[in-house]
């Protein structure tokens, strides 16, 4: 450990006592538990400098940027819990089975690796090997837990489910059909794939100890500890009608179930047709829905004592906290355009900000307190 870095934990440690955070969960556990607010609604602002799932960053960089992120949001009154994310590679999992990394105008993605069904017979029981995704995930964590000296938890890696991870291997127009065959091959890559969901994350699990955080939605969002067994991302669910979800992908994320227990998923897109199948599966804890806005899921039959966790811009929070007030959710509520922002939405600059940035970014975060106030029913 250097001397910054040794430097810059202390400053961590002194803007974030224990006593702050143990107020901050207290709200998150409120919320995920489905108690009244110990104050107000929960919530957390958009990212200042870390593009937490579309760059990925050499570890040392990634590691330090986490660092004055920290530092930075100490300046704020939110409920963010200082953690670590390592990062999104849709090509993680697939990895495993020697399909090779595609990086393009940064997009990770990876080669297909299955052209036919007879392949899928060929496919190698999945691992984690040097110089594969998986295994430089793991070595980020190891590094995050062991340049902080144990002092800072880590977020799970992003997981692509076990539909969108076969996709990967084979795409999405095959891999679906596969599924109306009896020759079994949708069933035998699909089992494959889940057994490499379990050993990504089994893994994850063990490096981290009591430091893992068991969410990647958000990769700068907290969850108490043994409330969700596990999250995984499940893009593929804005194409799929009911009938072929409940039929063909369900049982999967039953399966991740029974070995996890809680489950959160996320899709982006529209993906409504679906919202009352996941409402009603007892596995499913909690939704993130990139494209869909609390009402949305809302009217599309979502579950209010299940968990909504969703973004929305500034201008749009108050509408959003009157919605979560008025129908009783449970709500993760990230708030985007805190910040002066530049490319990405990420602070621009912020060590050039003067006194008079700080004044506007913490009259913005005052009245995100205001609109969040539990009390507060004039909104």
């Amino acid at each position: 450990m250097t001397n910054s870095v040794r430097e810059k934990l202390k400053i961590i440690k002194d803007i974030y006592p224990d006593e702050k955070l143990k107020t901050r969960k207290e709200r998150w556990r409120r919320m995920w538990r489905g108690e009244p607010p110990l104050d107000r609604y929960p919530f957390v602002f958009y990212p200042p400098l870390v593009d937490y799932y579309n760059t990925v960053y050499p570890k040392e960089e990634r590691f330090n940027l986490f660092l004055d992120e920290f530092i930075l949001r100490g300046n704020l009154e939110e409920d963010y819990i200082p953690a670590f994310f390592p990062g999104c590679r849709q090509g993680t999992i697939p990895g495993m089975f020697g399909a090779k990394e595609i990086v393009a105008c940064g997009d990770y993605t990876c080669e297909k690796i299955i052209f036919n069904p007879e392949d899928i017979n060929k496919l190698p029981e999945p691992s984690i090997k040097q110089g594969t995704p998986a295994y430089d995930m793991l070595e980020m964590e190891r590094y995050f837990i062991e340049e902080s000296d144990g002092q800072i938890p880590v977020h799970v890696c992003d997981m692509q489910g076990p539909l969108d991870a076969a996709a990967q291997l084979w795409g999405y127009d095959p891999l679906f059909l596969s599924a109306y065959d009896d020759d079994g091959k949708y069933d035998g890559i699909m089992d494959l794939v889940t057994r490499a969901f379990i050993m990504l994350w089994d893994a994850q699990k063990k490096i981290c100890g009591d430091r893992f955080i068991a969410t990647h939605m958000y990769g700068w969002t907290w969850v108490p500890d043994g409330l969700i067994g596990a999250s995984l991302s499940a893009d593929s669910m804005a194409m799929m009608s009911p009938d072929y979800f409940n039929e063909y992908y369900k049982p999967y994320i039953e399966k991740l179930g029974e070995y996890f227990g809680a489950l959160t998923i996320h899709s982006c897109g529209n993906f409504s047709t679906l919202v009352k199948c996941l409402a009603e599966m007892p596995e499913i804890k909690a939704v993130n829905a990139s494209q869909m806005t609390p009402q949305a899921l809302y009217e599309a039959g979502w579950n209010p004592s299940k968990i909504i966790i969703t973004k929305e811009d500034f201008d749009k929070a108050p509408a959003i906290f009157s919605f979560i007030r008025e129908k009783k959710l449970r709500v993760e509520f990230c708030i985007r355009e805190l910040w002066e922002t530049g490319e990405k939405g990420l602070a621009k600059n912020p060590a050039a900000w003067t006194g008079e940035t700080w004044d506007r970014i913490k009259a913005r975060n005052l009245q995100v307190s205001q609109w969040a106030n539990f009390s507060n029913r004039g909104m």
